[in-house]
């Protein structure tokens, strides 16, 4: 059921239509009532905010547009959250299927102190637990390392996994029992008309749909 205006902050907000600029889509007000689980009129009042505090612009055909203050703001609320997944992960041991969840939570408590020892500890060039780089993220990966998604790799041809979506634990355990995490090396053996497709891993076959091939970004390697 769609939330309340109040349940839904606007670093939700921001996250989210970041998520859409990292993914390079353009996003809109359906888009984030759906992704966000609020009404349309909720979206409509937190837009109207945003962009008076000068954080976007909505154009005439709806599309959003963070401006450089939103996109600032935006990019330093994905740093934040990927700092507390790996506290999470690398300190103090949970899993990495469960990091992103308890990020969420995690995030809004780290001060600017904890945030510059957090990045001289894991270094600024480092990765979250589902492989996107600090600073950045899937864009970034696209731009220096030729990153796409798995459902673009054609058949016979072998792909290194550099990130997985990561914001749904079920896909990521998913992806765990079958060995595709970041890093892993994936040959792509075969593609249905459905776009099913058969990939080799650890020397055993996994099948995958497309709704698992599109959350999955890698890069082409000698195999």
């Amino acid at each position: 059921m769609p939330r309340e205006t109040t349940s839904v902050s606007r670093e939700d907000y921001l996250k989210v239509i970041w998520e859409f600029v990292q993914d390079e889509q353009v996003p809109i007000s359906a888009r984030l009532a759906e992704e966000l689980g609020v009404t349309p009129p909720a979206v409509t009042a937190a837009l109207k905010r945003m962009t008076r505090d000068g954080l976007l612009r909505v154009g005439r055909g709806g599309e959003i547009r963070l401006t450089r203050k939103g996109r600032s703001a935006a990019a330093h609320l994905e740093l934040r959250h990927q700092l507390a997944e790996k506290l999470l992960t690398d300190v103090i041991g949970l899993d990495w299927t469960r990091a992103h969840d308890a990020a969420e939570r995690l995030e809004h408590g780290i001060s600017p102190e904890v945030e510059a020892l957090l990045l001289r500890r894991f270094g600024k060039d480092s990765s979250c637990p589902h492989g996107l780089p600090l600073r950045g993220g899937l864009a970034r990966l696209r731009r220096t390392r030729g990153a796409v998604s798995l459902s673009e790799v054609p058949p016979g041809r072998t792909v290194e996994i550099l990130c997985v979506y990561e914001k749904d634990p079920k896909f990521l355990q998913f992806l765990d029992g079958r060995e595709l995490r970041p890093g892993a090396r994936v040959r792509v053996l075969h593609r249905e008309y459905d776009e099913t497709t058969t990939v080799s891993v650890s020397g055993r076959k996994v099948y995958l749909g497309k709704p698992a091939t599109s959350r999955i970004w890698g890069r082409e390697v000698t195999s």
